[in-house]
């Protein structure tokens, strides 16, 4: 089964973490589908908008002393502890559909101590000895927008990886960048993608206008153009840019919001995205 799906770009400001919640919470509530959430990222943004939503932390910031599973049992589980953490402390159920991994605020500190080949495996290693994929439909990793430890853990334990892009000057430069980071790890670990491969999922451009500027459309052929000698794949659905909303809070997602248009969207995205993973899985 490749179901791990990583969200990453090494580029930010790219929707990478919208479009991981937004896909989540969808395919949970309207297609019934079990999912978990891994947040590797350091800033924690996923874990935060969907700790607001739930309530499950009023002012909906990660602190250190907040007692909630986390990703950092994976990777740091203690000093001086014997045994393996529990699933409970590790995931968090936010619905009997919707699982999460939690990010931490402090794993931004974590990089210096678990750096390392065997510590890259570890969350590999915990999807396999738990058997963590045969639970859930579909795993989405939000990864983090920079090359780092947590870059490679996130790449190492995926099948399938796929790229937000807004159509602007400096996406390609994002696009060849992980590319290259993706080429280096294949070669890196050789022995590891023998039997677990990763495969690109697609480009799905974001931030676009309900009608967008005869520029904004010009600016997406010329990136696929540019990757057309590569066999780069393209979702034919776009990720629409949601009007700013007045609100101090991060949990606000298009389910929650009177928007039919932004809902229509969202669905044809989540069609799209499960057969495009369900083609890996024929």
């Amino acid at each position: 089964m490749r179901n791990v799906i990583a969200f990453l770009n090494m580029k930010g400001g790219v929707c990478k973490t919208s479009l991981c919640k937004e896909i989540g919470l969808y395919l949970a509530e309207q297609y019934n589908k079990k999912i978990l959430i891994i947040d590797i990222d350091p800033q924690s943004n996923c874990t935060q908008s969907f700790l607001g939503r739930y309530n499950i932390l009023k002012n909906e910031l990660i602190t250190n002393d907040s007692h909630l599973p986390s990703i950092q049992k994976i990777f740091s589980p203690g000093q001086g502890r014997l045994d393996e953490p529990q699933l409970s402390e590790i995931i968090l159920e936010l619905s009997e559909n919707l699982h999460i991994i939690p990010g931490e605020l402090r794993t931004i500190f974590m990089e210096r101590e678990t750096t390392g080949g065997a510590a890259e495996q570890r969350l590999y290693n915990f999807l396999d000895e738990h058997k963590i994929k045969e639970q859930y439909d579909y795993i989405l990793i939000d990864c983090p927008p920079t090359y780092s430890f947590y870059t490679i853990a996130a790449l190492l334990a995926s099948d399938l990886y796929l790229i937000p892009v807004t159509p602007d000057a400096y996406s390609l430069l994002g696009v060849d960048l992980l590319e290259q980071v993706i080429h280096n790890l294949k070669s890196n670990y050789r022995l590891n993608f023998q039997n677990h491969p990763l495969d690109n999922l697609g480009i799905i451009f974001t931030k676009i206008s309900k009608r967008p500027r005869s520029g904004i459309k010009n600016n997406i052929e010329q990136i696929k153009e540019a990757y057309e000698d590569k066999d780069m794949p393209f979702f034919e659905n776009a990720y629409l840019k949601a009007d700013k909303i007045v609100t101090s809070k991060l949990s606000t997602f298009i389910l929650d919001r009177q928007d039919e248009n932004l809902r229509r969207n969202l669905d044809m995205i989540c069609k799209e995205f499960m057969n495009k993973v369900g083609e890996y899985n024929e």
